[in-house]
């Protein structure tokens, strides 16, 4: 039987964060690249389509005199010690030959979209693989676990965060103006944006509401037939214990009118030619956004809430226990690959948003339109080095970069 001792036997603490960084650098980076693929520019016959980012550790540079420096020159000339990222694209032009007839000219460029601080001891760090003999020559500690970042000379470490875990639900108690209520919660992820939905069943109420962002007090069995599910379909995902609390949310309107009634709770004060729109936006992006964040999915979201509104009868009923919602099971730690993903989609976006404006500007003022010219990559390097130098990190939270402090083996 493993001990608590055991796995810290097997591997340092900071391995996990080591690890962490490493899957960014393979994987996570990349992710967010295909979570856009294509960059929109108001340019007729004209698009961009994001292929490959690659991170170019510093044994491969070539400029400024890099190549040979050791990493302990940046903790004494106060410099960030980084790689390259090179963001791989697709340019198309529509263009017409001699003939009138369309043709694309596509070429692939490689843009440089700014630096990424390297993580000590990870897989694209110069002292990665190096004996405790040539750490010491590089004027390193041979006992130096890595797991850190040096910005601005400053040794830095990123905290994991403990977070609830993504996309699984959690059924507990709350007390609602007096009365015992059961609520199913989940907290969706997709692509890094977050979105709670809640199903809540008051002891003693026939009434089973459903809330997320953009709707508050939906009843279940009205939400159930608006995206698409009959009584009948509504009824078969209960069993013989549950059904019972299910038959007073039910409507005998149809889908489409359930739909039309819905638009009118969820765009109150819109024009009336704006309201489906902005409803169906609000339910596919709002409503359970890991499913998905389109039509197609409806049908699945309402099965999931069935999900959840029958967990809450079942806790009312005594028939299930309540969740611990600090439990290890419920948990999630972010280390610093999470950490860093999160940080860079932030910023990949403000890039993206700022080349599309330049390649519009060069379009206005009949320049060539070439993506090349249009990337300024102190637009990342500023917010990444900033949070790092900082703490100060997305989503408000503050002091998730600290200094490490080197106070022996296993300091971090």
């Amino acid at each position: 039987m493993l001990r608590m001792t055991d796995f810290l036997d097997k591997d340092a603490i900071m391995k996990y964060q080591i690890d962490s960084y490493d899957w960014l650098i393979s994987e996570g980076l990349q992710q967010v690249i295909d979570e856009r693929k294509i960059l929109p520019v108001n340019i007729e016959d004209y698009t961009i389509t994001l292929k490959k980012i690659k991170v170019i550790p510093l044994n491969e540079e070539t400029e400024g005199g890099l190549k040979d420096r050791h990493v302990s020159e940046y903790r004494i000339k106060n410099i960030t010690y980084h790689a390259r990222m090179i963001l791989t694209v697709e340019e198309t032009h529509k263009k017409k030959d001699k003939e009138g007839n369309e043709k694309d000219e596509s070429r692939e460029v490689d843009l440089f979209i700014g630096h990424l601080p390297i993580m000590l001891k990870s897989k694209i760090c110069l002292l990665n693989g190096l004996s405790d003999d040539e750490l010491i020559a590089n004027g390193e500690d041979q006992e130096d676990p890595g797991g850190y970042f040096i910005v601005n000379g400053t040794e830095r470490v990123l905290i994991g965060v403990e977070d609830v875990a993504p996309n699984k639900i959690i059924v507990t108690f709350e007390d609602n103006l007096g009365k015992n209520t059961a609520m199913a919660k989940v907290s969706s992820i997709r692509h890094g944006f977050r979105s709670r939905t809640t199903v809540e069943k008051i002891e003693n109420s026939p009434s089973i509401n459903v809330s997320f962002p953009g709707a508050t007090n939906v009843p279940f069995g009205f939400l159930s037939k608006a995206l698409g599910l009959t009584n009948s379909e509504i009824m078969e995902l209960f069993d013989e214990d549950t059904r019972a609390e299910i038959v007073p949310t039910l409507t005998e309107e149809s889908s489409d009118e359930a739909f039309k009634k819905l638009c009118k709770k969820i765009s109150f004060g819109h024009a009336e030619e704006y309201q489906e729109l902005r409803t169906e936006q609000t339910i596919d992006n709002y409503l359970l956004p890991h499913i998905g964040n389109n039509k197609n999915v409806r049908n699945a979201k309402a099965r999931f809430l069935a999900i959840m509104a029958k967990k809450a009868i079942r806790l009312l009923q005594g028939k299930r226990n309540e969740d611990d919602k600090d439990h290890y099971q419920n948990k999630r730690v972010r280390l610093a690959g999470d950490l860093l993903q999160e940080l860079f989609r932030v910023s990949f976006s403000m890039l993206l948003k700022d080349i599309k404006y330049q390649l519009e500007k060069q379009h206005t003022r009949k320049r060539d339109v070439t993506v090349s010219n249009a990337v300024r990559s102190r637009t990342m390097d500023e917010r990444i080095e900033f949070a790092l130098a900082t703490g100060n990190w997305t989503g408000g939270r503050s002091g998730i970069s600290q200094v490490c402090h080197t106070m022996g083996k296993g300091f971090c």
